[in-house]
This record gives C-alpha cells, structure tokens and sequence, in this order.
C-alpha cells in the first residue's frame, strides 16, 4: 500500500509543492518510512484492508463484491459495498453532458468519484476543485486508490485543511459557483459537516449575489448607458473621489474617525446628537438618510448617490445642502448633477462606459459595491484613512418592526401616496410581512425580521471587514441584524472624543489640492469618445451584415458553407473590437436570449437553427448600439 501511496503523494509533490510540504508533517508514520516499509508495498486483499485500518482507524477499510477496496465511517458507507467503481463511473457521466465549467467534489471518500470523472471525454477541459478539510482524510485517500489519471487534468486544485473563506475564493477565483457543478455525498461529508455546511452556505450566498446581477443588468442595463450617455460631459469635468483617499491620516499613526448615516430605524436614536457627532468625525450620509440628516439640522461632509434610477435621484430631489460633497457615479440620473451641494465627485463607474473612458485617461476612485450604497460609502471610508467606522441607522432588518426611520424619503412617499384603501401603514406591513422575509438576531441575540437581500449585504460586509483588518468597525446601536466583526459602542462614548475642527480642515485641504490630478484633458476625452464612437458603428455595420447572411442561409442559400466562413470572420472582428463592452451593457443576458429564442420559430435543422439564433443576436446588437448613439 505505501507503493500506492508514494507514487500518489510524488505526483502530488510534483504538482501542489508547496501543499505538499505545509501537509508533510501531518503524515502517519507508518506511510512516512515509505516503500521499504517492512515490505508494505507488496500487500493486497485483506493484508492491505488491516494496514489501512491500522493506519486511518477513522475509516472501516473491506473488499467490496467487485473485489475493489471501499470502506466506511460511523456505519456510513462511503462507497458501493458491490462495485464502487461502476458506481463512480454512473455519477461522473452526468459530467460528460454539463455546461458547467467547475466541478467541485465535496469531500474527497477513496477518490473513485473524481478519479472516474478525469476519464470522462473533455474532462481535462473542466476545472477540478477538490475539497477536503481533514487532511487525514486526503492521506487515506492517496494510500488507496491510483491518482495518476486525476493528476492528468490541467486545472486542478485540492483545498486541504483550508479555512471556508479561502475555499470559496478559489472557487470564486476559478469562474465562480454559478459555473460549478457540485458533487456531495453525506457519508464523505460528515466528518466535517460543520464546514461544509458552511461552505455551502458561502456558495449559495454567491450565486444569489450572482443572480442579484444578472436580475440588475437586465433591469438597469439600459438606464445605465442613458444616464452614462447624458452624463459624458460630467465625467471629463468633474474631479475624482481619489483625491480624498488617504487624506483622512494624520500626524505618525492618527486618523480621523468617520461615521456611516444609513437610514435604517435606529438612525433615529443617533440625530439628537448629530451636531456633536459632526464636531468629531467625517460623517458621510447615504442618498436615504440625507432628508433626516437636515431635519436634524446636520448637513453631512459627504454625501452618496451611487443607484442610477429615477427614484434615487427622488430621495434628494427638492433638497439642498450646500455644505456637502456629493459622491456619484457617472450612470447617476442626469438631475442628480445639478442638486445644490459643495461639491461633485466622481466614484470609478461600475459600468462598460464608465469603465471605457477610465481605462484609458485614468481612475476616478475605485470604491466596492456590495449592492448597496451603503457598501461603497464604508469602502469610501476606509478608502480614506479612517481606522474607526461607525455606523448609524446601518440596520439591514426590521428593528421593532420598523422599517426606515421616521421622516426618510421612503416614509413620507408613503404617506404621500396614502390613500383610504391603501394607507401608508399598509404599505409597511407588506413589507414585514414579504414571504422572503425571515427572522435573524441581532447584536443582543434577540430576534429580528430580515430578508435574504439584507443578509447578503451584511455577508458582505463580514468578508469586507475581515479583509480589512486595520479599520474597526462599530454599531451605535444593538438592534440591528448582527454583523459579524462589527462592534457595539454607545454614542455616549463617542462623544469623549475631541473635537477635530482645524484636523477636518486640513483634510478637506489636502483633497482640494490633489483633485486636478484626476480631472481629463477635455481634447483627449473627445478623441476617445469619437473613437468609441466609431468603433460601435463599425460593430453595428457587422451586425447588420451577419443579419443579411443569416438570411440568405434561412433562404437555402447554395452557398451557405461559405456564408458560415463569413459568420465566423464577423465574430471574430466582433469579439476583437475595444467596443464591444459598451454594446454589452444593453445587449440582452443569457436569460433573456433564451426568452427570444422560444418567443420565435427555430428551425429543427440544427444547422438552420444556429442560423435563426444568431439573427437574433446580430439584431439585438445592432439596436443596442443605435440607441446609444441616438443619445451620443
């Protein structure tokens, strides 16, 4: 068995080095004396099912019906006691057929499953992520079966004795859960199922997120390249949030403390002393919780509109707060550009147009997005310098059953919008009582009504604060959902702070003076968006030329071979064009397409059919780009 096994651990060491050697010193003894180990290398049958037994006494080692080596744990079997080979080959065949690129196998048994799907054809095409958390359970693995054929697939990756976070990274890093298919089996996941169950969790929470994107493009997509279109001008004359970062750093290891307004239900217990609050920290406002901030008599250093809907716009429409910099995103809703303020700067867009000019002429400021502002309006807080984050009205649930605080944007439309049959306290309790809500705890461990949608928020605010270890994070308040590695502090506490008048000062001084670095030369910008211009209008003129061959292919054109060729060429100049991002952004989803695909009569001949499917795409690009240079 120790033949079986070196050879398995050689290759091992050949491919995962440096795993290899992190692993090295958790290795039994009896495998680390290697081939010459009393002859071990020779045993077979039931000489080799005691040596194992001896060596993983965590496992019941046998001889299946088959004559191949299974065993199990805690009565559990791992694999077939008939034939555990044919059994691997049975579930490795649904791999053949899959569109996914990742296979993950959740706990590694013996090794037949992923051993089996290294021979399935196109195998050595797919990515293989192995995941085992006990690292004698990987040993027990390679003393038992031949790994050579795995060790053939180009992409492969074993995840031993990792932490869940660095497992779902690689996951992420490889293409990312919603391209993964994934094969768990209870028995070779019990040893460990508390973090697997958590792993699996990490998964789901990244397809949701993934699903929350594609739902947004589908939605927001053209909004977004209307309101980035109309918005050209601000993004050459404006100045970049950049400027601000770092700025909030002083003296040899000092920072100035920032303090996050979001407008959930407790922002309420924080406004009576906001003026205080002001004296001693950058306090920075999401779009919803401005209105409050005002009627508190507080207009806050910075405030952040990052959603480019109308309804965004809508929460600081009629508002004015000429003390404030407002921090946008280029796609922002055209009004928003003219709102009464300080100042307009500019966050890096999170959109292909945005992202065209950016790429080229230099970053506004990159800040994360989370889904929501309030996500980018922490980033920009650390961004800058802050060690400590305080955070108000940063709920992400229902405390009391409230949800917003009394006199946001969402309360008063609500009783704008009141009516003797639908009255405002209607409208609260739909949202209450949504059967996607679901309850959570808070920072006292006491139950709290959430929704999937908060929880992913504040999942990632978790994995932003455990990356950024340097920058504490608290809670003026207990009530909300509980966020792992945020803190509570009372404002009472806060208040013992000095005050920082001439330190805030010198830091809106400093950003003053660094702005122009990010501003654009207004002659180079032109010449970019004429180049973008032209670019789109040549893959618009593609597209329109791919339609008539398609055509002609449907029409039982006798020279449909060469139309193909010339399909292909179009494709190609397509993909190869700077532009086409741009064009993406309204180009409709995978989703969508196969939506357009059944809304219409595909031929049954495959080669007609790939035909007819490619005039929808060729003439969903065409109008995309026409209606954005009918706005250009």
């Amino acid at each position: 068995m120790t033949s079986t096994w070196n050879e398995n651990f050689s290759l091992f060491t050949e491919r995962f080095a440096a795993l290899a050697r992190m692993l090295e010193p958790l290795i039994p003894a009896n495998l680390s004396r290697g081939l010459k180990a009393a002859g071990q290398d020779s045993l077979q049958g039931q000489d080799a099912v005691a040596f194992l037994n001896a060596t993983f006494p965590f496992y019941n080692f046998s001889i299946s019906k088959s004559g191949a080596l299974t065993a199990s744990q805690n009565g559990l079997p791992l694999h077939s006691a008939y034939n555990p080979k044919a059994e691997a080959e049975r579930a490795a065949a649904t791999i053949k057929d899959s569109e996914k690129e990742i296979i993950v196998f959740a706990g590694i048994g013996l090794g037949y499953l992923p051993i089996a799907a290294a021979q399935i054809p196109g195998a050595e095409q797919k990515t293989f992520v192995i995941l085992e958390p006990s690292a004698p359970h990987f040993f027990a693995a390679l003393a038992s079966l031949d790994f050579t054929e795995l060790f053939k697939i180009p992409k492969l990756f074993f995840v031993i004795g990792a932490d869940v976070e660095q497992a779902a990274t690689l996951v992420q890093c490889a293409g990312g859960f919603e391209k993964s298919q994934t094969f768990a089996q209870k028995s070779q996941t019990a040893h460990a199922q508390e973090w697997f169950d958590a792993f699996f969790k990490r998964g789901q929470q990244h397809k949701d997120k993934a699903q929350v994107n594609t739902n947004t493009l589908e939605k927001f997509g053209r909004l977004w390249l209307k309101n980035g279109a109309r918005n050209l001008r601000q993004m050459q004359e404006l100045a970049g949030v950049s400027s601000f970062f770092g700025a909030a750093r002083f003296g040899q290891d000092e920072a100035l403390p920032c303090v996050l307004l979001a407008a959930g239900p407790t922002l309420q217990t924080v406004l009576p002393h906001l003026k205080e609050i002001q004296e001693r920290a950058v306090t920075i406002a999401v779009d919803t919780a401005l209105r409050a901030c005002l009627k508190a008599g507080v207009q806050p250093d910075f405030i952040f509109l990052t959603d480019p809907q109308y309804w965004a716009w809508r929460h600081l429409a009629g508002l004015s707060s000429p003390q404030s910099i407002l921090v946008a995103e280029s796609a922002a809703y055209p009004s928003a550009f003219r709102f009464d303020c300080k100042k307009i700067v500019l966050m890096s867009s999170l959109f292909p147009l945005g992202k065209y000019f950016e790429e080229r002429l230099g970053k506004k400021g990159s800040l994360a997005s989370g889904g929501s502002v309030a996500t980018s309006a922490w980033d920009f807080a650390r961004a800058i310098g802050a060690k400590e984050i305080y955070a108000a009205g940063l709920d992400l649930g229902y405390p009391n059953k409230q949800t917003h605080i009394k006199g946001s944007s969402f309360e008063e439309a609500a009783h704008n919008c009141s009516k003797r049959q639908n009255p405002a306290e209607g409208q609260t309790a739909r949202i209450l009582f949504s059967a996607k809500n679901q309850e959570a705890l808070d920072f006292e461990g006491n139950k709290i009504i959430t929704d999937e949608r908060m929880k992913l928020f504040a999942w990632w605010f978790e994995n932003a604060i455990s990356a950024s270890p340097a920058t504490k994070t608290y809670s003026f308040s207990k009530k909300g959902l509980a966020i792992k590695g945020v803190e509570f502090r009372s404002i009472d506490d806060f208040l013992k702070k000095p005050k920082i008048t001439e330190q805030k000062a010198a830091f809106f001084d400093r950003a003053e003076r660094s702005a122009a670095a990010s501003l654009y030369d207004k002659e180079k910008f032109a010449a970019l968006l004429n180049e973008l211009t032209c670019g789109l209008k040549k893959i618009e003129s593609l597209s329109k030329k791919g339609i008539a061959l398609c055509n002609d292919i449907l029409c039982g054109d006798s020279r449909a071979a060469k139309r193909i060729g010339e399909l292909d060429a179009i494709d190609q100049e397509i993909m190869g064009s700077d532009a086409k991002n741009i064009a993406a952004l309204v180009f409709p989803t995978a989703r969508q397409l196969e939506k357009l695909f059944l809304s219409v009569n595909i031929p049954q001949n495959p080669f007609l059919a790939n035909a007819a499917k490619s005039k929808i795409i060729y003439t969903e690009l065409a109008k995309s780009i026409e209606e954005f240079l009918k706005i250009c």
